[in-house]
Parts: C-alpha cells; sequence; structure tokens
C-alpha cells in the first residue's frame, strides 16, 4: 500500500463536467474521467490524509468493507502516483 500522504500533483487541473470529475494530466496532455470513488479519494488527496485515513472514510462512505477500501484505494494512488498526478509526502501538507 503506499505509504504517506497523498497531495494532488500542481500539473494537474481539474473540472466537473457534467457532473463528472475530470483530471487534465497538463504535460501529457491526457483527460481522466473519475468515478464517484475516484472522486472522493482525489478531493481528500489534500496532502493532510494518509491513504489508510482515506481508505477508512471511503468504506464508511461507500459501505464497502475496510479491507476492500484500502487494496481499491492503495492501487488508485499508486496509479495516480505513476501518472504523476498525485505525489505522496510523509507530513500533512507535505
Amino acid at each position: 500500500m503506499s505509504a504517506g500522504r497523498p497531495k494532488r500533483s500542481r500539473s494537474t487541473a481539474w473540472q466537473s463536467i457534467d457532473g463528472e470529475l475530470v483530471l487534465l494530466r497538463v504535460r501529457a496532455r491526457e483527460l481522466l474521467g473519475l468515478n464517484p470513488v475516484a472522486e472522493r479519494i482525489w478531493a481528500l488527496a489534500d496532502g493532510t490524509h494518509s491513504v489508510d485515513e482515506i481508505a477508512t472514510m471511503i468504506a464508511d462512505e461507500f459501505e464497502v468493507a475496510l479491507e476492500v477500501a484500502r487494496a481499491d484505494t492503495a492501487r488508485f494512488v499508486d496509479e495516480l502516483v505513476r501518472l504523476q498526478t498525485l505525489q505522496v509526502g510523509e507530513e500533512p501538507g507535505a
């Protein structure tokens, strides 16, 4: 699982279009549409929440098993880190 506190990259812009959150990876010139769970993870990725804290909130809000939320949240965060859309720091707000 990703360790640390994910934070949105400054090189990524986002906007809600017709009720769907869309990320614009500026450097890659690519759009990514997010489903409601991914949108919530994105909103919580502000540098103040750990991946585990985000997973716990996802489990509660979307009524899924914590183990499932942990695995899915970690996988999504890892993918966005790989795409340089999220950065992960150890300190709150890092």
